[in-house]
């Protein structure tokens, strides 16, 4: 029998077998949409043979993106996505046996890659009026404590952390020799960073994609940005050409065009609150904040409109968790998208005749 890593057997994985490809696919929060059809096809024209033929060259980006995020290009490491970013992180400062502490419910790759390096996820479970126990959070951080987790904002709750709540978090895992991850999936759609904690303390690393408002999920490319210390080890633990010939090219295509990155903000924003408005009309239970979703209590189970919604080749995200079994979540796009999906889910699922203010419904931080 051939040895293997017993953490890695007993991993039970999701498999995505079946393609989405012609679905609406408001399931994973990529942007529905995706980059202008134009845009996309100038990038891919200036890709040339040798472009493709050559092992891809990554220093033009990091130099363009230490530019863009004010910070040092020895602070900066290319990812395959913030996937892989994650993964890195618990290659290099995971411990076996050690913990790892995090809220729960929250993005599932942190607990799988946790799982694969043997340790311990600690978890701060948010309660049924979804509400979290911060200082039950922070005592979680103790000595065995390698990895933190922040997810800003939460998905799929959506609540953020506050400035005073995250350098509570960052001190005491110090304290404890741990690094604390703040994971910034949603950068682009909040009016809050955190990036200046990477230059106050040593022991914060700042996770960012460009799946989300910039539309290449497909392209899988994200970035680290850590005290130079954390990033170097990092970069030792890394592939050695961890982005491609095409994702450099995009990123640095869309990093070039800033009015195409704000108006794709834009048309997201008017969607989103064209669904918000359209909920809280019709008096549904719903949370939301500064990413590119919204979730919510449909009055019809939840299992029963996935499958009746993918008939009509929607896709959307449903829950298994006791807290979540009642709830979905919608990827947000643009207002004709949003206008789609409700046109579909209203003939599910009639709203109530009664009606009430949008003002009902109040954002969840």
């Amino acid at each position: 029998m051939v040895y293997v890593n017993s953490s890695i057997a007993q991993l039970n994985r999701i498999s995505y077998a079946e393609s989405r490809k012609g679905y609406l696919r408001l399931d994973m929060n990529e942007n529905p949409e995706g980059l202008p059809e134009p845009f996309l096809r100038d990038v891919l024209h200036r890709i040339t043979p040798e472009d493709v033929a050559s092992y891809p060259e990554t220093t033009r980006l990091v130099q363009r993106l230490a530019a863009e995020m004010s910070c040092r290009t020895d602070q900066l490491c290319l990812t395959n996505g913030s996937d892989d970013a994650i993964r890195l992180v618990f290659n290099v400062f995971g411990k076996s046996g050690d913990s790892f502490v995090s809220v729960s419910p929250s993005f599932e790759m942190y607990g799988v890659y946790a799982a694969m390096n043997g340790m311990i996820h600690k978890k701060a479970t948010y309660d049924a009026e979804f509400k979290l126990d911060f200082s039950f959070f922070l005592d979680l951080i103790d000595p065995t404590t390698r990895i933190v987790a922040l997810l800003n904002p939460n998905s799929p709750i959506g609540r953020a952390w506050t400035v005073v709540e995250t350098e509570q978090v960052i001190e005491k895992a110090r304290e404890n020799n741990a690094v604390v991850v703040i994971d910034e999936a949603y950068y682009y759609f909040s009016p809050t960073s955190y990036q200046h904690l990477v230059d106050k303390y040593d022991n914060v690393i700042l996770l960012r994609t460009f799946s989300k408002t910039l539309s290449i999920a497909g392209a899988r490319i994200g970035y680290i940005i850590a005290d130079s210390r954390l990033a170097g080890w990092i970069r030792n633990a890394s592939s050695t050409y961890p982005v491609n010939c095409f994702a450099l090219a995009l990123a640095e295509s869309i990093l070039d065009n800033p009015q195409l990155i704000q108006e794709m903000i834009a048309h997201e924003q008017t969607g989103r609150q064209y669904l918000i408005d359209q909920l809280a009309r019709d008096s549904y239970p719903l949370h939301y904040s500064t990413g590119n979703y919204v979730l919510f209590q449909p009055r019809t189970a939840p299992q029963q409109l996935f499958d009746r919604l993918k008939e009509r080749r929607i896709l959307i995200k449903t829950y298994q968790a006791p807290l979540l079994k009642d709830w979905i979540r919608i990827t947000t796009g643009g207002a004709a998208v949003m206008k789609q999906f409700w046109d579909h889910f209203i003939e599910l699922e009639p709203p109530l005749s009664m009606k009430s203010s949008p003002e009902s419904a109040g954002e969840f931080v």
